[in-house]
């Protein structure tokens, strides 16, 4: 059993279907809008990070056919009814030692190529799910339960509180779940390719993700704390 991309991009269409039902003209809307449309995207990302690079390995197999190719050239120069003098042997050995140590190494480099390319797609898809996770988190920012409370002294700068406490609740709510679910996109691009780097960077993602919806949840409790007092009153 594992995460599938197509439960997680149908649970943020649904997510973002209410947001629109309660703050349609909000920026969380256009942020959940947003993250909609990468996990649309993610399904093709993550194939392609899956598929092997062709060309890739093609140029790693020509080269370890040449290799072979030129250990045969060599070994050709010097028939058999031919009479080898040591000096000539230990040239032949040497040309192909640097030869297949010289092949050895591109095919190496060839081959840690292909992974580096796909850990790169990784960490650039992990990196716009990062940079939503932060403009979610902003979102949040100002959206306090001390306005509903009435132990704050707003300025003429102070942010503009209109939400009641039952929208408050479910706005902070919707934060909280759009992180938690960036995060499971970030999973995804990790989830069929096995790199250290990649897993990484996406388990940092999700420690951010995690961290947020912390804070966001210190919000929410002391709402329904506020909203406890407020029925026993």
């Amino acid at each position: 059993m594992r995460l599938e991309e197509a439960k997680v991009r149908d649970t943020i269409y649904q997510l973002t279907l209410r947001i629109h039902d309660r703050f349609p003209s909000s920026g969380l809307f256009d942020i959940c809008g947003e993250l909609y449309r990468v996990s649309k995207e993610t399904e093709k990302i993550v194939a392609g990070i899956a598929r092997p690079l062709l060309s890739v390995r093609l140029v790693a197999g020509l080269l370890i056919l040449a290799f072979i190719a030129a250990i045969i050239f060599l070994l050709m120069g010097h028939p058999v009814d031919e009479e080898l003098s040591v000096y000539s042997m230990i040239q032949t050995l040497e040309a192909g030692g640097n030869l297949l140590i010289l092949i050895g190494l591109a095919v190496i480099f060839l081959w840690s190529l292909e992974r580096r390319v796909r850990r790169g797609r990784v960490v650039k898809a992990l990196n716009r799910l990062r940079d939503i996770a932060h403009v979610i988190d902003m979102k949040q920012l100002t959206k306090d339960p001390d306005g509903l409370a009435q132990v704050s002294r707003p300025t003429a700068n102070s942010p503009k509180r209109k939400m009641n406490a039952f929208e408050l609740g479910r706005y902070l709510d919707y934060c909280t779940e759009m992180l938690s679910l960036t995060s499971k996109l970030g999973y995804q691009y990790v989830a069929r390719f096995s790199d250290g780097e990649a897993t990484t960077a996406a388990n940092d993602l999700e420690t951010l993700c995690t961290s947020l919806s912390r804070k966001i949840w210190q919000k929410i409790m002391i709402l329904r704390g506020m909203q406890a007092e407020k029925k026993e009153g």
